[in-house]
């Protein structure tokens, strides 16, 4: 069920007693809020009726009173009828009906309807999404000169698009990306009712696959001379701990920063190929004994982890820093902020692992997903399925796990190929 009401909230910076009007959405015991910018006092609001008193002293103040109770009305009205629309359609949120009712004939251009699903996105900490929304929104209106209406799109135009990006030369995989996040933001709006579907579908002849690229998985041999690096490491940690000079000062910490990204890299490693978002906000509140059951920040889907003996000794490594902080990990320390100091963390994290991929003669870039690509490429070479290494990466599609595996080495299908061979002259 579905309930809607204005509110009155006082706003001092209005004058004295003044405030605003806001619409407060209410459906399966989740509200959002509509601010409608109404300005009345508190002596001109009925909280009971939630109308407008008429005091009618000021020809004009009521004149502006009338205004602002007609446009209650017709807000009321438009509620009513995005709420039953949405109702025919099947299950919604809170957030369909809001995107509904803030998409009018003068928001449903593609640059104001991408700033609204921002809003909704980065408060559901879907920043990510919302920065790729953002970033292909603007990219066509780069395009098209203007901000277009929704309705516009049409197969001719991403078409053109899609031709325009190939000329600029630009990568199979970033015209991808453009189209898939327009792709998204359409169907959004199809959703919502801003717009109606069209017959064709506008994305139906333009590039919206992943083109294989340079895998970023790591061998054995890699990973060995990886993991090797922690006893060198620790090693150098006890030389410059006993010095008291400045510069063995610099280097101990600098030392027990790459000594600490290989063990965030490593846990990541063994726990699935977990994303270093999942890890920076993992919660002490997320283990149980020997199970670490936490939910993906990207997809929403929740993952239950053993937790083997090398994650519980880097666990341990950490307990003295966090021993305040609900947090597994020192990556986040505090609430306020928590975005930045996630993005700084990775920041951080990835320049630590290109000095450690150096220290370890490794001669490709590492970066925190590398960990996750390379849980799945060594699980398919022990001969693990797709579907079971799917559901190991907590993803929704195997497609998305094909991307992430290597193709086996030219020695490995030589010899399958002798092999078959050898089986068929048997035969």
């Amino acid at each position: 069920m579905t309930s809607f009401r204005f509110h009155f909230r006082p706003s001092p910076g209005k004058g004295p007693g003044m405030g605003v009007l806001f619409l407060r959405i209410i459906h399966n015991r989740r509200y959002r809020d509509i601010g409608r910018g109404y300005v009345v006092s508190q002596d001109e609001w009925d909280p009971r009726q939630r109308t407008i008193k008429l005091p009618g002293k000021d020809p004009a103040r009521t004149s502006r009173l009338q205004s602002i109770s007609e446009a209650m009305k017709d807000d009321n009205t438009r509620m009513d009828s995005i709420i039953a629309l949405l109702s025919a359609h099947g299950e919604y949120t809170p957030d369909d009906i809001v995107v509904r009712f803030r998409a009018t004939r003068q928001e449903n251009t593609m640059l104001s309807y991408t700033a609204i699903l921002k809003e909704y996105l980065t408060a559901d900490d879907r920043h990510r999404t919302a920065r790729a929304y953002i970033s292909a929104a603007k990219s066509l209106v780069s395009f098209t000169g203007k901000d277009i209406p929704l309705g516009e799109i049409t197969a001719a135009l991403i078409r053109a698009y899609e031709r325009y990006l190939f000329d600029k030369g630009l990568k199979m995989n970033t015209v991808s990306f453009y189209m898939r996040n327009l792709r998204a933001i359409y169907y959004r709006a199809v959703k919502a009712g801003i717009i109606t579907r069209q017959p064709n579908n506008p994305f139906e002849d333009v590039y919206t696959g992943v083109f294989e690229t340079r895998r970023r998985s790591l061998d054995h041999g890699q990973m060995n001379r990886l993991t090797a690096l922690e006893s060198v490491l620790n090693r150098k940690l006890r030389d410059r701990g006993r010095s008291e000079e400045r510069d063995q000062q610099v280097e101990y910490l600098q030392t027990l920063r790459l000594k600490e990204a290989l063990m965030y890299f490593m846990f990541a490693f063994h726990s699935r190929g977990m994303s270093f978002v999942d890890l920076a906000y993992l919660r002490k509140s997320d283990l149980s004994g020997d199970t670490l059951i936490y939910k993906r920040r990207k997809t929403g889907f929740f993952m239950e982890v053993k937790v083997t003996r090398p994650m519980k000794k880097i666990i341990n490594h950490f307990k003295k820093q966090t021993g305040g902080s609900p947090y597994v990990f020192p990556i986040i320390r505090d609430e306020t902020d928590h975005r930045r100091q996630y993005e700084t963390g990775l920041s951080l994290q990835n320049r630590l692992l290109k000095t450690l991929a150096g220290m370890a003669c490794i001669y490709k870039t590492l970066s925190t997903h590398v960990a996750r690509h390379t849980w799945a490429t060594m699980a398919k070479r022990m001969g693990y399925s797709i579907p079971v290494i799917s559901e190991g990466l907590g993803h929704r599609d195997t497609k998305v796990t094909s991307i992430y595996l290597d193709s086996f080495g030219k020695s490995t299908l030589d010899e399958l190929s002798t092999r078959l061979s050898k089986a068929v002259n048997a035969a």
